[in-house]
């Protein structure tokens, strides 16, 4: 791959959290490149960084040190605004705990994100119904989390991370909280409509499965990373 083909660089990152009067060093110098339209996934035990690396991929967080380009775009230099609104258009997140907002339907969390982006709300709720029953929730548009299983909720998740039509998906743990023939379910889906959508995935996790589906795996152990970055 050349540099034209990256959509995510991250060079020199370090990221160290305060506990207490200590000092935890997650991320100790982690450098890689990840090619459009690939499916990468990253591998390591709990506690190695790979939740922080994504969150910072994602521009959820900043580092401390090191820089990290999306789609030709330094994030690492956006201000709150302009990070949130780049990450709205450009990015998806799947989270383990799907974290879907309870007062709102199904349908409402989806489109939730098409309306920070600010899209025509016709549209938007249109291409949010029609991502909920191609995941399989038709019939479950109006329903609240509390009243959808774990794999309900994660088809949600899903549905709201490709909503605006993001590059680049990123998951962590996504099938961490569900039982195996759920999780392959899930797995399934999501890579269905990344290759629908010819998006970017990288996926955090534990799970052998799960990582033998990648194209290329990268292991994080001790806030390095092992294998090809």
């Amino acid at each position: 791959m050349n540099n034209t083909n990256h959509i995510l660089t991250a060079q020199g990152i370090h990221k160290a959290y305060a506990i207490g009067d200590r000092r935890l060093e997650v991320l100790r110098g982690v450098d890689i490149q990840v090619g459009r339209g690939e499916f990468l996934a990253l591998r390591g035990s709990s506690g190695a960084g790979k939740s922080t690396l994504l969150h910072l991929f994602g521009g959820l967080d900043l580092p401390d040190s090191g820089s990290i380009d999306v789609s030709g775009q330094r994030i690492t230099t956006l201000g709150g605004n302009d990070l949130a609104r780049f990450r709205n258009r450009r990015i998806g997140f799947i989270f383990q705990a799907y974290h879907l907002l309870p007062e709102l339907t199904a349908l409402e969390n989806v489109l939730l994100s098409a309306r920070i982006a600010r899209l025509n709300y016709g549209a938007a709720q249109s291409k949010a119904q029609t991502l909920l029953e191609r995941v399989g929730l038709g019939a479950r548009l109006d329903h609240r989390p509390n009243q959808l299983s774990g794999g309900e909720q994660q088809r949600v998740g899903i549905a709201r991370a490709l909503v605006n039509d993001p590059e680049l998906i990123l998951a962590d743990e996504p099938t961490g909280n569900l039982d195996t023939t759920t999780g392959r379910e899930i797995l399934e889906i999501l890579l269905n409509l990344r290759t629908e959508r010819q998006a970017t995935l990288i996926i955090a996790t534990h799970d052998l499965g799960v990582a033998a589906k990648a194209e290329r795996v990268i292991t994080l152990t001790d806030g390095r990373i092992h294998g090809a970055g």
